[in-house]
């Protein structure tokens, strides 16, 4: 599909939008492509989507204007998973959306910077929001290995996680690697014992429990055991292959259809890694935050991430504003605490609320972020190695 849209894009007459049925919107070929070159050299902020799921709790319905508070809750914002989402330009109050990968095909290099060699046409980080407060624990799970997503799904490289907690309530914890001697036959017996006699698991007596606070970052790399627990509002923070999650136990609940939600025993014991337990979780899994560079009333603090992430994540703290350098790398970047925070690229300026994720591309080079809000903004920010 986007090797068929790179070699459409530089012949497109007209480009149409019509997914509103009061009437859609269009553009000249030409000045799309012009559009695509100015957003690829400044901040911009991807159109978000949001779903309800079998786990999904009430913290967006409470804090992000405009959603229908009638829905039965916010288990996702997918706020940039980039073949999942699109971008919306607007002028005279019409708005036109095209999908995130016209960047990706129309100047990759922009995009990215030196990532490309690597990444080519694919956009290589995600931010998602899972939403448990007053929920349910997801199902706990994990992600394919490498060699394994490649050979099986095709896909480049595998889907290596991190939970950074954006907020938490009471109780909240996080499902993470195996405790000391898990035995995986014995492991595998108690859930298949489950599928055939729905009886619940035990979880803790496999799988250790953490406790869960405010801007905590736990780190899932590819074949690990996890999920969130109740009352977390995660920002996941990854990397973008499609969607290959192995589901292994769902606390025996139906999806929101009132059908049992699919198993993948057979793969996830393909990829389990049973050697992540114990000692090793807390001393590998748990990212403590460095201090890397402080001025007068702002910090720069570096929030480790497992050798098998190719991104790094740091956070930005500051009463008034911050100069910063893409260094020919695209940032991601979410409004974790204050706001509201204004961005400051080459010809744009763009205003981010609480919550809100916003990325700058590799080509726009320098860029400011100045405190609109009345207490210590902080910014994640995320970007490849």
């Amino acid at each position: 599909m986007n090797k068929h849209r790179k070699s459409l894009l530089p012949r497109i007459d007209a480009f149409v939008d019509q997914q509103r049925t009061d009437g859609i919107t269009w553009m000249e070929g030409e000045n799309f492509r012009h559009a695509l070159d100015l957003v690829v050299r400044n901040a911009f902020r991807a159109r978000p989507w949001f779903e309800a799921g079998a786990w999904g709790g009430n913290w967006m319905k409470q804090h992000i204007e405009g959603l229908p508070y009638e829905e039965i809750n916010y288990a996702w914002s997918f706020e940039l998973i980039t073949p999942e989402n699109g971008v919306i330009l607007e002028s005279s109050g019409k708005m036109l959306e095209f999908g995130f990968d016209f960047l990706m095909v129309h100047n990759n290099k922009a995009v990215l910077g030196k990532a490309v060699s690597r990444f080519g046409d694919q956009f290589p980080i995600r931010f998602d929001f899972l939403d448990t407060f007053s929920g349910g624990n997801l199902s706990l799970q994990c992600h394919p290995g490498n060699a394994y997503i490649k050979a099986h799904f095709g896909e480049n490289f595998t889907q290596d996680e991190t939970y950074y907690i954006l907020d938490a309530g009471e109780n909240a914890e996080v499902y993470l690697g195996f405790r000391e001697g898990v035995s995986g036959e014995r492991f595998r017996e108690t859930l298949e014992e489950s599928v055939l006699d729905q009886v619940p698991v035990q979880v803790e007596d496999f799988v250790q429990v953490f406790p869960a606070k405010k801007h905590d970052l736990f780190l899932i790399p590819n074949r690990t055991i996890h999920c969130s627990g109740v009352n977390n509002l995660v920002l996941e923070i990854s990397s973008t292959p499609y969607i290959y999650t192995f589901k292994l136990y769902d606390w025996l609940r139906p999806g929101l259809d009132g059908k049992p939600r699919p198993l993948n025993l057979q793969r996830g014991f393909e990829n389990l890694d049973f050697s992540m337990e114990g000692e090793r979780v807390k001393k590998e899994l748990l990212s403590v935050p460095q201090l890397l560079e402080e001025g007068d009333d702002w910090q720069l603090l570096e929030l480790p991430t497992h050798q098998e992430h190719f991104y790094r994540i740091q956070r930005l703290e500051f009463e008034s504003e911050m100069q910063l350098e893409t260094e020919d790398g695209a940032q991601v970047c979410n409004l974790v605490e204050g706001g509201p925070v204004r961005v400051y690229t080459s010809s744009r300026e763009l205003t981010l609320q609480f919550a809100e994720t916003f990325v700058v591309p590799a080509a726009a080079g320098t860029f400011k972020l100045v405190n609109l809000g009345k207490k210590k903004a902080k910014v994640v920010k995320a970007f490849v190695k």
